[in-house]
């Protein structure tokens, strides 16, 4: 199975990718989107790897494992980083599937992925990173990215905006 510093080196690898995506053309918002997703399956993966020595398959068991209120759990995280998780996760699936993010939308429409659905899982990654790099020194910082939908004056710790 995969330890924490192979899953730390594959956040770094999905991290340029991203990087390299955003770059080249700005409206693959879902490709985008998932790239953050992924990154954040890594980190989380090697928190479970570090702490508790666990590799799970499914990500109902990993948010399981990682819920603030599982309390036969040592690899919980705090409430603010397991939602962006949670969320980050919501926003791919409907870059993947073209779903409303609500399971209990029952709206048969394409649901497609924008620049503001890349926002905001930006958002929520840089929040999961920025939690697992004070807790492993994880020396992530300053990947490059643009989006209309964010600035410089957006708090961000690991991403840095750079819209021309």
């Amino acid at each position: 199975m995969a330890s924490f510093e192979n899953h730390i080196e594959q956040v770094k690898k999905n991290l340029s990718f991203l990087q390299q995506t955003n770059c080249i053309k700005l409206e693959f918002w879902d490709w985008q989107v998932t790239i953050s997703f992924y990154v954040g399956v890594h980190v989380v993966n090697a928190h479970l790897a570090y702490v508790g020595n666990f590799h799970y398959r499914t990500h109902e068991h990993v948010k399981h494992e990682i819920n603030p209120y599982n309390s036969k759990s040592d690899c919980t995280i705090p409430q603010d980083i397991y939602l962006d998780y949670v969320k980050l996760e919501g926003l791919s699936r409907r870059s993947r599937y073209l779903c409303d993010n609500n399971s209990q939308n029952k709206d048969s429409n394409a649901h497609f992925t924008f620049d503001k659905h890349f926002a905001k899982s930006v958002k929520c990654l840089d929040r999961l990173l920025n939690y697992f790099d004070k807790r492993y020194n994880l020396g992530i910082k300053n990947i490059q990215i643009q989006c209309i939908e964010l600035s410089d004056k957006t708090p961000l710790t690991i991403f840095k905006v750079v819209n021309k």
